[in-house]
């Protein structure tokens, strides 16, 4: 599980943990610590077949909606951030 300055980071799209109810589940409602509920949920990944690619533009997108930034910057940031999570390893 990687962490950022505010602990674990969801390793499919790279939002913080920080609370219990942030983490995915398992089937058997086991918390998946490397996986938000947003990526992970009840023992399964809620977009099981999204690239690498399409997960760059879903979190660019977010990141412009958060912080006014043009979209290739938000591209470039999104792609870094993915590249070392341990969904993407072997997948750019």
């Amino acid at each position: 599980m990687a962490e950022n300055l505010l602990g674990p980071t969801c390793q499919s799209c790279g939002i913080p943990l920080m609370r219990a109810d942030d983490f995915g589940r398992e089937a058997n409602f086991v918390i998946k610590v490397d996986y938000c509920r947003y990526c992970y949920d009840k023992g399964k990944f809620h977009e099981p077949d999204i690239t690498f690619d399409q997960m760059v533009e879903k979190v660019a997108k977010f990141m412009m909606s958060r912080r006014e930034m043009p979209i290739d910057n938000a591209k470039a940031q999104a792609k870094a951030l993915l590249s070392q999570l341990k969904r993407w390893q072997g997948q750019r």
